[in-house]
């Protein structure tokens, strides 16, 4: 249990630090293309979410590699609860952003901390619970998740224009 508890809790602060951090890398590289493709290029909701997406891949794929025990289902559990922490961060920002009438950077902050602990929560609790996925299932996210890194790359560049990806500064 403490094992866990503590695995969990270095899972919420690297992805915490490496998603702050990954917050400044665009503006740090002197607005570089590359570095534009994983960090966020403004300060849309969309380019936001690269820094649950980016970090937590990162983080769980390390975390994967570096297991002695390969669960079949931890690939297709860490991207369904990366997808869970994504979804969290543009409902909170949303709804409290629409409660309260504006966009405040402090309460923004502590959604995205509050989105990493949904993201290395549902991580463990699908992993614990034995979370169980066919193949089609699994198949299906490892598509949606190529698909979403793709598209954030596409979408820093030439995004939609629709609410989600227009810069709130």
């Amino acid at each position: 249990m403490i094992l866990r508890l503590s695995k969990n809790i270095y899972a919420f602060l690297i992805i915490g630090i490496l998603g702050t951090l990954g917050h400044f890398v665009y503006e740090w590289t002197g607005n570089n293309v590359l570095a534009g493709l994983i960090f966020p290029v403004n300060e849309s909701i969309w380019e936001h979410l690269k820094l649950i997406f980016f970090p937590a891949s990162v983080y769980f794929l390390a975390e994967y590699l570096l297991s002695d025990r390969k669960d079949e289902n931890y690939i297709p559990s860490a991207i369904k609860s990366i997808f869970c922490g994504m979804l969290s961060v543009v409902v909170l920002y949303y709804t409290i952003s629409g409660i309260i009438g504006k966009n405040i950077d402090f309460i923004n902050i502590l959604i995205f901390f509050a989105a990493v602990f949904i993201t290395v929560y549902k991580r463990n609790k699908y992993i614990s619970e034995g979370e169980e996925f066919s193949e089609k299932q699994r198949t299906f996210l490892i598509i949606s998740f190529i698909a979403t890194a793709v598209l954030f790359m596409i979408w820093s560049y030439f995004p939609p224009k629709i609410g989600i990806f227009i810069s709130a500064q």
